[in-house]
């Protein structure tokens, strides 16, 4: 066996030896305050990243799929290219990820003590106070220059870093890529949730504009990455440190989406007609349908939040999660302000319902998303989305189209009878509204006295178990049935 196969472990050891090791950059920036210094460093980072992603494509494949040269002659001082790419790689990718995480870091931590001064002083805000934290993290991700932004900087790509860190998230590291959505949602909502929200506003809004502005790119990058096939299994995986077929970053954008539809210019932008097309249309199409459990889930939600305006609560007052149903400057315990942020809302996804109620309610909630074609989960969340859109005051009008269409109401009566009974429970939520209507065309009414005896027998047994436990089915089933029963055809 020749030396320099038998003794190859010990030449890769002193190789690695010679190496940089990370430990020392990884103290210094988790030891670091400084957010322009910080953010300077993700930039250089990330370029570096982007040229050994270019230089891999340009080569098929790069320092991964290389072979180590066999020379006899090789010496530990010898580093082999491939090996010394490699560790080169690793160590930019630790570093990317540190400086990511700092940030994220600091954000939290400035929220934190904002929030408990604020309890500490009775719930008394002090309007003076600015987050500095946060204000230096949207200036020097989004201007042209950290320190002024009338300058141009030397680097081109520090010049609007954060949506080219977004439009290249299968590129960056796993943890990397969650630090990336973590501070773009905190940007954004840390001005609609919390205590001390009102503090944070001006960041809030002001990074809502900056987004809008770009929304174009910004929030198609999102829409397009909950399209996992276009994605593939080595995007999907090439950060390293997790990551499934793209699964991993389909949920981030899916977070993004929902955090920068809370605020009501960016939701109107998205339910635009010249952009349902690209934008909302998709989801209903695609993405629900989707084999993956989480990718359809989330792309649900996502709907849910654009037919109904409000996205869910989130756990906390840190506002990292992207959800929540703040409002700029306030939270849920300020009623009045909470309602006219709720009605606002409500008002733009009920004028985008009414607008679109054709090719949104007809064409892919009745035949796509709760059609027998449909998987389960589907069928379950779009029927209770449904359910609520047509309970909503707010949509009276769509609501009234909707159950005055005998179509609807075979579409309905089917799903009655499916052999799930969360299925059959949430139909019934719908079905309510048909029979409890008092103008019934003449079409829905014949179509009720045809099956009346069979409905009521059936209905009688229906989720029977629940009416011990739950009053207000019980009293709507009982509401259903008598006026079923006392139902008559006009002569």
């Amino acid at each position: 066996m020749e030396n320099n196969q038998a003794f190859g472990w010990l030449m890769k050891s002193a190789v690695s030896a010679l190496l940089p090791t990370a430990n020392t950059n990884i103290n210094a920036i988790e030891g670091c305050n400084d957010i322009s210094v910080l953010v300077d460093g993700v930039a250089r980072d990330f370029e570096t990243l982007l040229s050994a992603v270019s230089s891999s494509a340009c080569t098929g494949g790069g320092a991964n799929t290389a072979n180590v040269p066999n020379d006899k002659s090789a010496s530990s001082s010898d580093v082999p290219p491939t090996e010394t790419n490699n560790n080169n790689n690793n160590s930019t990718k630790d570093n990317l990820t540190a400086r990511l995480d700092r940030i994220k870091t600091l954000l939290y931590e400035e929220r934190s003590a904002s929030s408990a001064a604020v309890t500490n002083n009775n719930g008394s805000i002090s309007l003076n106070w600015t987050p500095g934290v946060a204000t230096e993290v949207f200036k020097c991700f989004t201007t042209n220059n950290y320190n002024d932004a009338t300058t141009t900087t030397s680097n081109p790509i520090q010049q609007d870093l954060l949506p080219k860190l977004l439009q290249n998230l299968p590129s960056l590291p796993f943890e990397a890529r969650k630090s990336i959505s973590a501070i773009f949602n905190y940007l954004l909502v840390c001005g609609l949730d919390g205590v001390d929200a009102i503090q944070f506003a001006s960041v809030s809004t002001a990074f809502a504009a900056y987004v809008l502005q770009r929304a174009t790119l910004i929030i198609g990058t999102f829409v397009h990455c909950h399209d996992c096939k276009s994605q593939g299994k080595s995007e999907g995986g090439s950060g390293g440190g997790g990551g499934d077929n793209g699964v991993d970053i389909t949920l981030l954008c899916g977070s993004m989406l929902r955090s920068s539809l809370r605020h009501a210019s960016i939701y109107r932008w998205v339910l635009e007609d010249k952009n349902c097309e690209q934008l909302v249309y998709p989801f209903l199409d695609e993405y629900v349908h989707d084999p993956n459990f989480d990718v359809s889930s989330d792309a649900l939600e996502t709907v849910r939040v654009m037919f109904t305006g409000l996205a869910a609560p989130a756990g906390g007052g840190g506002g990292s999660s992207g959800g929540g149903g703040g409002v700029d400057g306030y939270n849920d315990d300020t009623d009045t302000a909470y309602e006219e942020y709720k009605q606002q809302m409500e008002g733009i996804a009920a004028e985008f319902l009414e607008r679109t109620y054709d090719p949104i309610i007809m064409d892919r909630m009745n035949h796509k998303c709760i059609s027998s074609n449909a998987n389960y989960m589907t069928r379950r969340m779009s029927l209770q989305l449904l359910s609520t859109i047509l309970l909503n005051r707010s949509n009276f009008n769509v609501m009234m189209k909707y159950i005055s269409s005998s179509q609807n109401l075979v579409t309905i009566l089917c799903l009655l009878r499916d052999p799930s009974p969360h299925i059959t429970l949430d139909a019934f939520q719908v079905f309510k509204i048909f029979v409890a209507n008092p103008g019934k065309p003449p079409e829905v009414v014949k179509i009720l006295f045809d099956n009346k005896v069979k409905l009521i027998k059936y209905l009688s047994g229906l989720h029977k178990e629940r009416e011990g436990s739950d009053e207000q089915y019980r009293d709507e089933k009982g509401l259903v049935i008598a006026t079923l029963e006392g139902l008559e055809l006009e002569s």
